[in-house]
């Protein structure tokens, strides 16, 4: 088995060795539901076109969402395709803007860092964050995935960033630090003059980069007329330019009069989060699957000899972890002690998903108590914290204005205020869900009837 992996390997680099040679066309082109007919560097379609990046056809991008928005079944493939186009086209921007040089291989690392921001996702979105914290590894992040499986990207595939070896090793780690929003990496990787690059993927900063432009744009387009949702966002970056601060570090800087799409960027967020990504029943959809891994897990389900809940600790591994887990637990033989994880799953199939019971706004309800008087553990609560717009929104966003054709910093506290003011919600959307994992009506509606009796704000039908 060692030999034929090997074997594999040698060919893979053979074939992607082979697409460096100085006959491939300058450009790959694709038609992008959302942006249109897009054009890329060639050197894209070779990372495109290896089993690292391709794993990600299978992985939906709004996870389970899908159960209840039928035409969310967009994967995180086509999200990263579109990031690295948008990144590309903001660099585009930034030189026609400001006038600013951006050489060959940082414009190469910004647009890889977008093409391979989330290569390192699991399976079900954010869900699959959840089931690694539940598990031995509580300080994962898809990011950190995201890095190394893009290393083992560039190794297995023999892919060269640059023909000169420090340039290509600089190229990987400025990639690297582009994803994470590693700011101490980034300091050393880039000078003052350089900085603004590091707002473009992920940008620590201000919270306003493409990745999260692309996925609000996206997700609103498959959603279609399920989420009423204003795109008024979408020219945000069109009046961008490179600005420096008091310290002489260069910034993306927004045009004043455009800072109330930024702030629609955040208000389509939050929309999102409290309709779709957060909906009761995808909460508990959610929380369903967890319980179905994780016992699927505890009872002896491996991939590759690998707990699934570690799978990110190899690439090797992780490269076969998608949305099919699901269904290679469902098919692992006749196993009885994989039943009980089974069965749960096959409730998902069958929609008969843990119950919604209660919604309170004025505080927790005592789970403890619930399930010490129904004794049993079949109920459990989930708390929706979801800052409005006004709370996501940077405040201090660099924003500029023309003054005789030139772009002068201004006190932006003003606009912000004038912007904020008008906001209708203010701090967080807050919710308590209580759920109930029985199937069995007599349980459900006991314990509505009993839940709707201690005078919490309002009980669910």
């Amino acid at each position: 088995m060692m030999h034929a992996d090997l074997c594999i390997k040698d060919m893979r680099r053979a074939i992607y060795q082979s697409l460096l040679s100085p006959e491939m066309e300058n450009s790959w082109t694709i038609c992008d539901p959302v942006h249109g007919k897009v054009t890329y560097p060639a050197y894209v379609q070779q990372i495109v076109d290896t089993p690292q990046f391709q794993r990600l056809r299978n992985l939906k991008q709004l996870g389970t969402s899908s159960k209840v928005f039928p035409s969310g079944t967009h994967t995180r493939f086509e999200h990263c395709l579109g990031v690295c186009h948008s990144a590309e086209k903001l660099l585009k921007i930034l030189e026609q803007n400001s006038g600013v040089h951006i050489n060959h291989i940082h414009r190469k690392c910004v647009i890889l860092a977008g093409l391979l921001h989330d290569v390192g996702h699991g399976p079900f979105s954010h869900m699959w964050e959840d089931f690694v914290h539940n598990g031995s590894d509580k300080l994962w992040t898809h990011e950190q995935s995201s890095c190394d499986m893009a290393r083992q990207l560039f190794k297995e595939n023999g892919i060269k960033l640059s023909e000169e070896a420090y340039e290509h090793y600089y190229a990987e780690q400025l990639i690297y630090a582009l994803i994470t929003g590693n700011q101490e990496a980034l300091k050393t990787l880039l000078t003052g003059d350089t900085m603004y690059l590091s707002e473009i993927v992920h940008n620590k900063h201000y919270k306003i980069d493409v990745d999260k432009w692309d996925y609000l744009l996206r997700d609103l387009f498959y959603l279609g007329n399920a989420v009423q949702i204003g795109t008024q966002f979408v020219r945000l970056f069109d009046h961008a330019r490179v600005v420096r601060d008091d310290s002489d570090i260069t910034h993306i800087g927004y045009r004043a009069s455009d800072y109330h799409d930024i702030v629609a960027l955040f208000e389509a967020r939050t929309k999102l989060h409290i309709e779709c990504y957060q909906h009761p029943t995808i909460l508990g959809l959610e929380k369903l699957m967890i319980d179905a891994l994780t016992l699927a897990e505890e009872s002896g389900f491996r991939l590759r000899g690998t707990r699934i809940s570690e799978a990110h600790l190899s690439p090797d591994v992780y490269l076969y972890l998608d949305d099919t887990i699901v269904s290679l637990i469902e098919c692992s033989g006749d196993s009885s002690e994989l039943m009980g994880a089974q069965q749960l799953l096959a409730r998902i199939r069958l929609r008969q998903l843990y119950t919604r019971i209660h919604t309170s706004t004025d505080g927790p309800c005592d789970i403890e108590d619930l399930n010490k008087r129904f004794g049993s553990e079949e109920f459990f609560q989930v708390r929706k914290r979801i800052p409005y717009a006004s709370q996501m929104a940077p405040r201090d966003v660099p924003l500029y204005e023309l003054i005789n054709s030139e772009a002068r910093l201004i006190d932006g506290s003003n606009v912000v205020g004038e912007v904020m003011n008008a906001l209708g919600e203010q701090g967080f959307f807050e919710q308590y869900i209580v759920y109930c994992k029985s199937m069995d009506p007599k349980v459900i509606n006991s314990a509505r009837e009993y839940l709707s009796r201690q005078g919490t704000n309002q009980s669910v039908q």
